[in-house]
């Protein structure tokens, strides 16, 4: 499922939703919703369902696990200090999946696939067909310099997940950036001197999910 796609569907969700609340506050149908669905666990939790559905399963599972984990205690008799050991069994699941962690130096890969979790990864492209690849980073950050790579016909595209965590990449100044993340309590900065706007030559699409977090580009 394509980035617009995935744009359409949720906001095809949010529309639902609010058709029925709509209807319910007129008293034309009953509609009601649990208060457990409105917490910030839920958030996590069907933010990493709708990641695991697209296609970025190391996310997706630990978003999941970490929203369940911080629900249980608002509704059973339990403590965190009697399933801390979920988060190990949480990352664990991670390892099942495609996945490329620690410390990145220098590569010559037309792709990247970055998990950052509680920690950072840095990594110098020299690709000269650079296709663009995945960025995962929660609690974390990561660190792509691209000034040595071209890009696959002039173009690439570049899908990050950010979550409490930080995007740095450094990129020529002759590239044209074109962000369509979608931005929740976060940000977007291109610090470069010089910034092309006109869609000539090479353009680097940068997609996905910026939740509490931030994506910076560097010259």
């Amino acid at each position: 499922m394509n980035h617009t796609n995935r744009r359409a569907s949720l906001g095809i969700v949010m529309i639902v939703i609010g058709i029925l609340f709509l209807l319910d506050n007129f008293n034309i149908i009953s509609f009601s919703v649990p208060r457990y669905l409105f917490t910030w666990q839920m958030i996590l939790v069907v933010i990493g369902i709708f990641q695991f559905a697209t296609g970025n399963q190391r996310g997706g599972v630990l978003l999941i696990t970490l929203g369940v984990i911080f629900w249980i205690p608002d509704y059973f008799d339990v403590s965190f200090k009697d399933y801390w050991p979920v988060f190990l069994i949480a990352l664990g699941l991670s390892f099942f999946f495609k996945s490329r962690t620690g410390k990145l130096h220098q590569t010559e890969s037309d792709t990247i696939d970055h998990l950052a979790i509680l920690g950072g990864t840095n990594q110098t492209v020299s690709s000269k067909n650079f296709a663009g690849g995945k960025i995962t980073t929660i609690f974390g950050g990561v660190e792509v310099d691209l000034r040595q790579s071209s890009l696959a016909e002039g173009k690439a595209i570049l899908d990050s997940f950010t979550t409490f965590g930080s995007v740095k990449l450094f990129v020529p100044n002759d590239w044209v950036i074109n962000y369509e993340a979608t931005t929740v309590f976060g940000g977007f900065k291109d610090k470069r001197i010089h910034k092309p706007t006109e869609y000539f030559g090479n353009v680097l699409t940068v997609k996905g999910i910026v939740l509490f977090g931030g994506i910076e580009l560097i010259g």
